[in-house]
């Protein structure tokens, strides 16, 4: 969708345009009625969610197609789709000006973990598969492998699918909404904090698009955390967006707008982060195919 699209489907969401549509309203008149918009106001954005493939005509009323579903249920995670979280995250780039103002972050919906997953659950399988693969040329000989913060777990899925003991850690909230996505895979969920670890002697320690959400204060944390984790000699891996490689200003944008400290770090401080937690042969490399580089560092075998 383009901005104004997603504008307007935004004001149908503060409106309760959405919500008249998915509960009982199935008429512009209906909606309009509902919702307390104009009449024209209803009809006209009735019109375009139906070109949106978000609403469909049947026996001369409107309903909610599959694409809407997100808005509807947010049970699992799988049927939420990319379109919630792209409003929630729409809603504080609007609110960027008094977060600018007051550095404080705005307050999050009670939906913005399960969107947030919706939309990881919808990424591409080829970055993942990408950066599993960057991460496995590091380590050909790995066999656990602990995925830290991965959300919908799409990055631990791929490790587990290509034979390697594998374990999630997250917070308890994204766990419980994962973990029926997990039925059939073989990932061990753990629930706790990615910045205190997770006990084990991991061959690999796995971090995507983790750095970037974070100041350096939390980066330290994560790469201490991440070294308790890690058998001596093992790979810690951050696959990311790095600030001398591919962000741009939308990406620059979001963080300032979602998170408390996050930015895109340069490579070579991410490199100094982990040289001061324990780690050697620091390194950089691309992920092919990708816009992202990735640095890793092995747990020094005597500390």
């Amino acid at each position: 969708m383009d901005y104004r699209e997603l504008l307007l489907l935004r004001a149908a969401r503060e409106t309760g345009v959405l919500d008249a549509l998915v509960s009982s309203a199935d008429t512009p008149a209906a909606v309009a009625e509902a919702a307390g918009v104009t009449e024209r106001a209803a009809r006209l954005t009735v019109d375009a969610l139906r070109d949106l493939g978000l609403l469909e005509d049947v026996d001369g009323v409107v309903e909610p197609t599959n694409r809407m579903l997100g808005f509807i249920t947010k049970t699992d995670v799988r049927s939420i789709g990319r379109l919630p979280h792209d409003l929630d995250r729409l809603d504080a780039l609007v609110a960027l000006p008094g977060t600018m103002r007051s550095g404080d972050r705005p307050e999050r919906g009670a939906d913005w973990t399960r969107n947030r997953l919706g939309e990881q659950a919808a990424a591409s399988d080829a970055s993942v598969r990408a950066a599993v693969t960057a991460a496995v040329r590091e380590a050909p000989d790995a066999e656990r492998v602990l995925v830290v913060a991965d959300g919908a777990a799409g990055h631990a899925v791929e490790f587990s699918r290509r034979g390697f003991d594998a374990a999630m850690l997250d917070r308890p909230a994204v766990v419980d909404a994962v973990e029926p996505l997990l039925e059939h895979e073989r990932v061990d969920l753990v629930a706790g904090d990615p910045f205190e670890g997770a006990a084990g002697d991991f061959d690999v320690v796995f971090h995507a698009g983790v750095a970037r959400e974070h100041g350096p204060g939390e980066n330290r944390q994560l790469l201490a955390a991440a070294r308790g984790a890690a058998r001596e000699g093992g790979l810690v891996v951050h696959v990311d967006a790095f600030a001398d490689g591919t962000p741009d200003a939308g990406t620059t944008a979001e963080l300032l707008a979602t998170t408390e400290r996050g930015e895109c770090h340069g490579e070579a401080t991410v490199g100094e982060w982990f040289a001061d937690a324990g780690f050697e042969d620091v390194h950089a490399g691309d992920v092919p195919g990708t816009g992202y580089r990735f640095v890793a560092g092995r747990r020094r075998a005597i500390d």
